[in-house]
């Protein structure tokens, strides 16, 4: 038996689940962590110096708590859920970095400071939500704030928001009034952590259990070194399962380094799965290097500058999106600004999941279209597709969602920046040659009735200019007002002039336009 099965059975008793916390900046999501934490880690409540400098989170920060299995787990073999909490960011101008740590949540908790409400960044936050798709546990803070009788305003405040939810994917979502830190110095216990850690442990469910025969795949958000040990990489498990002793790749630096030892929470242990919040400690390699990026199993994350993927577009952005676009491209951790051509699959006539694992056809022939359209009954959801050209090289999983932002628009415009998502259906060697995607345009042209030869035949002009020759357009077919079809048949003189037929009795006059 492997290592990773003694490791798991002794292990499995503690179940670990990812917890976003997100919101507007001072919404007091780090101070909510804080309240719920028994666990510290490297990276937790703003201990980089330029947050403590400026008194906002810039990073994220991980740390923890754990309490009893509930009971509708009970049975399940864990007597234990480790709950980790990945502190983002609010500030506008760090998006990308909530959008990092959003693709590696179980459940995310939006904060809401009752005494303002939605803000700018809560809507960023539930746009990312949605995209992302975890479960939703809305927090209000600062209820100590409220004048009495409190719970009557905080019950009005949670009918307002179920308003604004109820057009979102989170519709009927729970909420719960906490005040993280109350009092005028923030010297007072917390209030409703234990209703806020309730209504956590009901949204957990069991996941499925890691599989050895998929490549490890490890998201890092924080690396250092550790005098005398190695670099320490902390991060989270996508897939896969890593154990000591086992070879790991920095797919982005093209090396190679040996697990030297691991621990989650500060508790050695010997191997970890997806979904576990871990340390690895390597021997011989500059942290200097790396600062957020991925480790995997070696030659399973490819390098690519282009990629095909199957998008749509964010419905609470209402600017239109042309075509050709230049835009900021999110995959994981890595943000590269990207061209991006859009074009459709007419075949598809309903909605097909973004996620659906059918490949890409090269043989297919796909409409080109000005700009990314809305979902809806013309372009049902998964019929979009667009071809990204990376500035630089991008590496992450195939298995990866990629978000679209227009991280230069202006933070203080009341704005969603968030274009499109996708998930990616083939990547492209363009070092090799430039991608072949058979692309076209409808192109329509109108021809001018001449004059009506019979009941059944026009003469026609317009469509080429004197001394052009008519045979690129013999077969092809022009709609008349009334909607009737009628066949290019031959030239008639040289003046451009052309015979059109129809098979049933036409009603054209002179002058009349087909197209």
């Amino acid at each position: 038996q492997s290592t990773w099965g003694i490791f798991y059975l002794r292990m499995s008793q503690t179940l670990n689940v990812n917890v976003g916390i997100l919101g507007h900046v001072d919404s007091g999501k780090t101070s909510l962590a804080k309240a719920l934490s028994t666990v510290t880690s490297t990276a937790c409540f703003d201990k980089h110096p330029q947050s403590q400098e400026r008194g906002i989170t810039l990073d994220l920060g991980f740390s923890a708590f754990s309490c009893p299995v509930p009971e509708h787990l009970k049975g399940s073999g864990y007597d234990q859920i480790q709950f980790t909490l990945v502190d983002c960011p609010g500030h506008a101008s760090l998006i990308r970095t909530i959008i990092g740590g959003a693709h590696i949540i179980n459940i995310m908790i939006l904060v809401i400071d009752i005494t303002k409400g939605i803000q700018t960044q809560t809507a960023e936050c539930i746009v990312i939500g949605e995209v992302m798709r975890p479960k939703l546990l809305v927090v209000l803070n600062k209820i100590d704030q409220l004048a009495e009788p409190r719970q009557d305003k905080i019950e009005k405040t949670k009918a307002k928001l179920a308003k604004t939810f109820q057009s979102t994917r989170f519709a009927m979502c729970e909420m719960v009034g906490v005040s993280a830190c109350p009092g005028a110095k923030g010297d007072e216990p917390p209030i409703g952590i234990h209703e806020l850690i309730q209504k956590l442990c009901a949204f957990v469910e069991i996941p499925t259990p890691p599989s050895s025969n998929t490549p490890f795949y490890f998201a890092i958000d924080h690396c250092f070194p550790i005098k005398g040990q190695g670099t320490v990489l902390t991060g989270t498990v996508l897939d896969g399962i890593v154990e000591v002793g086992q070879n790991i790749e920095f797919p982005e630096l093209k090396l190679e380094r040996k697990v030297k030892s691991m621990q989650m929470f500060k508790q050695p242990v010997r191997s970890a799965g997806k979904g576990d919040r871990v340390g690895i400690c390597v021997t011989q390699f500059d942290s200097k290097l790396l600062e957020r990026g991925i480790a995997s199993a070696p030659g399973s994350i490819p390098t690519f500058q282009a990629v095909i993927i199957r998008l749509e577009k964010i419905r609470f952005h209402k600017q239109p999106v042309p075509n050709r676009l230049y835009i900021h491209v999110t995959v994981g951790h890595s943000t590269a600004m990207a061209n991006v051509t859009f074009f459709h699959d007419e075949t598809i006539k309903t909605p097909l999941d973004i996620f659906d694992s059918r490949t890409f056809d090269w043989n297919k022939e796909y409409m080109w279209q000005d700009e990314l359209f809305a979902t809806d009954t013309s372009h049902p959801c998964g019929s979009q597709l667009a071809l990204v050209e990376f500035e630089t090289p991008v590496t992450c999983s195939l298995q990866s969602m990629l978000i679209g932002a227009r991280l230069d628009a202006d933070i203080h415009n009341n704005s969603c920046r968030l274009v499109f998502f996708g998930t990616i259906q083939t990547i492209l060697d363009v070092a090799k040659e430039k991608p072949n995607i058979r692309v076209y345009k409808t192109k329509v042209k109108e021809a001018v009735v001449d004059r009506v030869n019979n009941e059944r035949e026009v003469i026609c002009k317009g469509l080429i200019t004197r001394g052009k020759d008519i045979n690129a357009f013999v077969g092809l077919k022009l709609v008349a007002p009334n909607g009737m079809v009628g066949v290019i048949e031959q030239s008639f003189g040289t003046a451009g002039k052309f015979r059109v037929t129809f098979s049933d009795t036409h009603s054209l006059t002179a002058h009349d336009k087909l197209t």
